[in-house]
C-alpha cells in the first residue's frame, strides 16, 4: 500500500470501481472514506497520500470554509480520528492551510500558503462535483443498505451555493 497507494480508492470518475465500492456491504454516503489530493500549478502535491484519509471530510472542509469566511481563520476536525484541519486568512488574498495531529499539534502533516479564492473555489467545484456523481449521475442498486440525505442532497448544494458566492467575492 506505501508504494501504490492509489489502489487503495476508488476514481469517482470510474462508474466500476464505484458500483464495487456501493456494492460492499457497509457502503453509505454518511461514512465513506475519503482522499482529497491537492496539487499546486507545476504538478506537485498539497495535500497528498501523506494526509490520512478521513470519514465524509468534505463537510469538514464546507464547514471550515464557512468558519474561514465568518470568523478570518477555522480550526475544525478532520475526519474522525484527532486531526485537524486549519486556515487562516491573510489580508494579502492568501491563506495557509495546515492539517495536523491534534494531540500532537508540532507534527504537521502538510501547510502550505496559497491564494485563497482560487484554492477554495476549486475545493467547493470539487465537493460538488463528488456529490453530484454520487447523488444524481450513479444509480443506488435497489435494496441496499445506503444513508442518503434526506432531501437527496439538495441542502448541501446550496450551502456549497452560498459558500461559492462568498468565497467570489474575496480579492482575485
Amino acid at each position: 500500500m506505501t508504494q501504490q497507494p492509489e489502489v487503495q480508492y476508488a476514481d469517482v470518475n470510474d462508474r466500476n470501481q464505484i458500483n464495487r465500492l456501493m456494492m460492499s456491504r457497509k457502503f453509505g454516503l454518511d461514512a465513506l472514506q475519503m482522499a482529497i489530493h491537492v496539487f499546486d500549478d507545476s504538478g506537485q502535491p498539497l495535500i497528498g497520500y501523506e494526509v490520512p484519509s478521513g470519514l465524509n471530510i468534505w463537510h469538514d472542509y464546507l464547514k471550515a470554509i464557512g468558519k474561514l469566511l465568518e470568523q478570518g481563520k477555522a480550526s475544525v476536525g478532520y475526519g474522525i480520528d484527532p486531526y485537524l484541519l486549519e486556515m487562516e486568512q491573510f489580508a494579502n488574498g492568501h491563506l495557509r492551510f495546515t492539517i495536523l495531529l491534534e494531540l500532537v499539534p508540532h507534527h504537521i502533516l502538510t501547510q502550505f500558503t496559497i491564494h485563497a479564492r482560487t484554492f477554495l473555489l476549486e475545493i467547493l467545484r470539487s465537493i460538488e462535483f463528488l456529490w453530484i456523481k454520487m447523488l444524481r449521475e450513479y444509480p443506488i442498486p435497489s435494496g441496499l443498505d445506503i444513508t442518503r440525505p434526506k432531501d437527496d442532497g439538495e441542502e448541501l448544494f446550496i450551502e456549497i451555493d452560498a459558500l461559492r458566492k462568498w468565497v467570489s467575492e474575496l480579492p482575485e
